[in-house]
């Protein structure tokens, strides 16, 4: 895989934010990401976050979490408790998600790992049919592509 290639979308009428990345994940290119989301208008600190994994390989260490862990605490600032979904599939995905749930020091976030996108927005608590979360994620993928 080549350099990380990221995009979301942002459900206003949901307060979710819907990240999708493919290739190598990297601190710097994330936190570059991440960067970007926030300067959308519909953008909140308030938001609940869908993370793909999924289509990744993990090239940050664990020193990477806690830098992301110190960037996070100093840019979102949230108001109310939020959850953060991430969706892995491998082995080397989950160990690096579980590393960044344990060491996750915003108590008003929330984290859990989810191998289904169904049983994330569940936890989320937003109920979408299928079929209209499968053509919100291809979407993304397309827009990834482009």
């Amino acid at each position: 895989m080549s350099l990380l290639n990221s995009n979301y979308i942002i459900l206003k009428k949901h307060n979710l934010l819907i990240e999708r990345h493919s290739g190598n994940l990297d601190l710097d290119s994330y936190i570059n990401f991440v960067k970007g989301t926030t300067l959308n208008p519909l953008f909140s600190l308030n938001m609940n976050y869908l993370i793909d994994f999924r289509n990744i390989v993990i090239t940050a260490s664990i020193e990477d979490i806690t830098k992301y862990n110190h960037f996070s605490e100093n840019t979102f600032i949230s108001e109310r408790k939020r959850k953060v979904a991430i969706l892995t599939n491998t082995p080397n995905q989950m160990v690096f998600a579980t590393l960044f749930k344990n060491s996750n020091t915003q108590k008003l976030k929330e984290i859990e790992i989810f191998s289904t996108k169904e049983s994330a927005l569940n936890w989320i608590n937003i109920n979408f049919n299928k079929n209209e979360i499968q053509s919100i994620l291809s979407q993304i993928k397309i827009n990834i592509l482009k």
